[in-house]
């Protein structure tokens, strides 16, 4: 199996968990599911996940947090088309609308976007998916994807929709969990027995060389990370 990153072949198994295999790359330290879930497995995990999600859970707290991180990349472009790609109940979306910006969030989950809907008018919400606004030829200048490609199975063509909807100069926020920060433990067990590692709900595990592989792969121009004491990559990715 080809290395998702870095095209290598040379890989190691990391550990097994829950009838899955992993393996990390030799070159980039990408840890990924051998085996991908299949459409139907995934349907089934995430209806469960869904029904004990707490949607609206310290929203106030994650509307002022993501205020910060939006205007922290906003400055990078001058353009004011916002998206959230996987904004679960938009707020994100409704951090962006309060600092100007045309503020835009889309999830492929219906109940998030009709919550969303309800608690935040003043935003534009859509039950779609990153790769249907790319067909329909949309782009933004700020784009906003936090806690999100950890979970795909189809990593490949999300960052290239990504790509495709990101306007020339404009900016991209990715956030995921950081394998190979400083804080977190070496001890695989203690990793998947404080659930760290969770397949199938986390499929990929990135650290800031493996993710920046990836993106500079596909097509981004410049990739930058942002400080974090947490074992978070905060990555910005560009294009000419």
């Amino acid at each position: 199996m080809t290395c998702l990153a870095c095209k290598s072949n040379n890989k190691d198994l990391y550990c097994s968990t829950d009838s899955y295999n992993l393996f990390r790359c030799n070159e980039c330290s990408l840890i990924s599911v051998e085996t991908m879930p299949s459409d139907q497995e995934l349907e089934k995990f995430y209806n469960d996940y869904f029904k004990t999600k707490q949607y609206t859970s310290k929203l106030q707290s994650k509307i002022r947090r993501a205020k910060k991180r939006v205007k922290s990349i906003s400055k990078y472009t001058k353009g004011k088309k916002f998206l959230d790609v996987g904004c679960n109940v938009g707020f994100a979306v409704e951090a962006a609308r309060q600092l100007g910006l045309n503020a835009n969030g889309i999830d492929v989950d219906n109940t998030a976007i009709d919550m969303a809907n309800d608690l935040f008018p003043g935003c534009t919400f859509a039950a779609d998916s990153v790769e249907t606004v790319a067909e329909q030829g949309k782009k933004f200048d700020v784009i906003y994807c936090s806690e999100v490609i950890e979970h795909l199975s189809s990593l490949d063509i999300f960052v290239e929709s990504l790509l495709k909807i990101l306007e020339p100069k404009g900016v991209l926020l990715v956030t995921t969990p950081d394998t190979g920060h400083f804080s977190l433990t070496k001890d695989i067990n203690k990793l998947i027995t404080s659930k760290w590692i969770r397949p199938p709900e986390h499929l990929f595990y990135f650290t800031k060389q493996s993710i920046k592989n990836l993106f500079m792969i596909k097509g981004f121009s410049r990739i930058k990370f942002m400080i974090s004491l947490k074992p978070t990559i905060k990555m910005l990715g560009f294009k000419d």
